[in-house]
């Protein structure tokens, strides 16, 4: 993988890597892309830890469905609906990138 950075930040990885702080510039960007990687699990599961906590609390009040045999055919029917739906959305805002 070849990744071109700006001229501001290759002066200071050589910098850090003259002041002996890593042994190369291979090592500098491999520590920093794992310390970005890591804080970006860690605040997926915060939203993940968020997003439960609200459910947990929608169930306290009573905000559910129970489905059974009888209806969940209807969960499918919903799901699918749902899915559909933020397909067109999505489109409708364009590309990501």
């Amino acid at each position: 993988m070849n990744i071109t950075l700006s001229p501001d930040v290759e002066k200071r990885i050589q910098e850090l890597v003259e002041r002996g702080d890593y042994p190369n510039a291979d090592a500098l960007v491999q520590e920093a892309v794992g310390s970005f990687l890591d804080v970006e699990s860690e605040e997926d599961l915060e939203a993940i830890r968020r997003r439960i906590e609200i459910s947990e609390s929608e169930i306290d009040r009573g905000e559910f469905l129970e489905y059974d045999a009888e209806n969940i055919g209807d969960l499918a029917k919903d799901v699918h609906a749902r899915g559909k739906k933020r397909l067109v959305e999505g489109r409708k805002a364009g590309p990501r990138g």
